[in-house]
C-alpha cells in the first residue's frame, strides 16, 4: 500500500436537500433527524481504497442557503470533483441545479461530476420522475446519476466512489 492520494471534493445544493447528512453518513457518523442546515463551510475525510493505494476525499459541504454563496469561489478552489445534491420531493431544489453548476464551471472548470437524488425514503412525496433526472444528468455532462437516501443509508458511498475513481483516471463510463 502506497501514501494515501488526497482529492478535494464539494458537496453542491440547496439548503435542506441532504448534503450534511449524506456527508455524515459517508464517514460513519450517522444520520441526524435535526440536522441543522451547515452556517458557511464544514469539511470530513473518507479514506476509499480503490486500486493500488488509498485514496482520501476532503469532501467540503457549503451552507445551501443563498446567503452563503459569496463564499463559492474560495470554498471551490482546488476540488477535482463535485457532487450536486437535490431533494426529490422538493421541485426548486432540482431546478436550482443549472445555477450552481454555472456557479461552478465559471470559478473552477468543467470538473468531473455526479448528480445525486436525495430522500427517495419520501417516494410517495416525489415529484422529480429519476428517468427524468437521468436525462437532465447526461444532458449536463455528469458521470452519472444516484438515487440515494441519507436516512437510510442506502447507495450512499457510490457516487463518492464513482467521482473519486474518475478523478483518478479509472472510470471508463458504465
Amino acid at each position: 500500500m502506497g501514501v494515501a492520494r488526497a482529492f478535494k471534493v464539494v458537496m453542491c445544493g440547496d439548503g435542506g436537500v441532504g448534503k450534511t447528512s449524506l456527508v455524515s453518513r459517508l464517514v460513519g457518523a450517522g444520520f441526524n433527524p435535526l440536522q441543522k442546515l451547515t452556517v458557511g463551510v464544514s469539511h470530513h475525510t473518507k479514506e476509499l481504497n480503490l486500486g493500488d493505494s488509498p485514496t482520501r476525499l476532503v469532501v467540503w459541504d457549503l451552507g445551501g442557503e443563498e446567503r452563503f454563496r459569496f463564499l463559492a469561489p474560495v470554498f471551490l478552489r482546488g476540488a477535482k470533483g463535485a457532487i450536486f445534491v437535490f431533494d426529490v420531493t422538493r421541485e426548486e431544489t432540482f431546478e436550482h441545479l443549472d445555477e450552481w453548476l454555472e456557479v461552478v464551471i465559471q470559478t473552477i472548470g468543467d470538473i468531473p461530476r455526479v448528480l445525486v437524488g436525495n430522500k427517495v425514503d419520501l417516494e410517495g412525496l416525489r415529484v422529480i420522475p429519476s428517468n427524468y433526472a437521468e436525462r437532465y444528468a447526461k444532458s449536463k455532462g455528469y458521470l452519472a446519476y444516484y438515487e440515494v437516501s441519507a436516512r437510510l443509508s442506502s447507495n450512499v458511498e457510490e457516487p463518492f466512489i464513482r467521482l473519486a475513481k474518475a478523478i483518478l483516471g479509472c472510470d471508463h463510463g458504465g
